[in-house]
């Protein structure tokens, strides 16, 4: 009915397909990769990983693109409501035991990073800009100015990532978000430290970012499989 759409949350996206892109096929487009490449990823990696004595737990929030709010974005306290429910389960049910769960933990902000793309070419600095085809992108930090409202991860945790990944042969690569003053994004990092955990962002590559056809390198997806399997496995 009429009246429907006053509630009704719609969505207009591309009709076309992926499809495969480059004259080896290397590539694929198509719409809403970012970030449903790296959520896919994720979830893969952590069936993929095996049983563990650690706790393991890929979450994925709603409404990043808009600054992370309201109650299913990380800028609110559902990854606190969920832990909190499993520790209930264990019948550890304590304010304290949450805390140091939520600080004791580790975590990857699984989010894409732009690529360098030639045609635009001056935005990106190319020694420190994530490229196609050289694997997943490890990001210390991201804001914009520089670091501005961002999480920059501690040094020790990015030293733990990149052995890793190294010791599962996972092609990796550091990447930044653009040049400082002219490119930079954010992710939800910085809401996720705030319960004290280590967090560090770590994400495919991806050309055209927010287009109708967003482009990312076959083996870069791969890698970003392999680096988050790799995290749940030894850290």
């Amino acid at each position: 009915k009429e009246e429907d759409f006053v509630s009704a949350e719609l969505q207009l996206v591309p009709a076309g397909r992926s499809r495969d892109v480059g004259f080896d096929r290397s590539f694929v487009g198509g719409h809403g990769q970012d970030d449903r490449v790296c959520a896919y990823a994720a979830m893969q990696a952590l069936f993929d990983s095996g049983k563990s004595a650690i706790n393991k737990l890929v979450m994925f929030f709603d409404k990043e693109e808009i600054g992370s709010k309201g109650n299913s974005g990380a800028n609110s306290n559902i990854l606190e409501r969920a832990v909190n429910k499993i520790i209930n389960l264990y019948g550890k049910g304590d304010y304290n035991t949450l805390l140091n769960s939520l600080a004791d933990s580790r975590f990857l902000s699984a989010d894409v990073n732009a690529g360098t793309d030639p045609e635009w070419a001056g935005t990106m600095e190319k020694m420190n800009a994530g490229k196609m085809g050289w694997g997943v992108c490890l990001t210390k930090f991201t804001g914009s100015g520089g670091k501005g409202n961002s999480n920059e991860a501690h040094a020790e945790f990015v030293a733990k990532c990149r052995n890793a990944f190294n010791r599962d042969k996972v092609r990796w690569q550091s990447a930044e978000l653009g040049k400082v003053d002219l490119g930079g994004g954010g992710t939800i990092a910085m809401f996720i430290a705030e319960y004290g955990m280590d967090v560090v962002d770590c994400g495919t590559p991806v050309l055209s970012m927010h287009s109708p056809f967003e482009i990312t390198s076959k083996a870069d997806v791969y890698h970003t499989y392999t680096a988050y399997k790799a995290f749940y496995k030894y850290l």
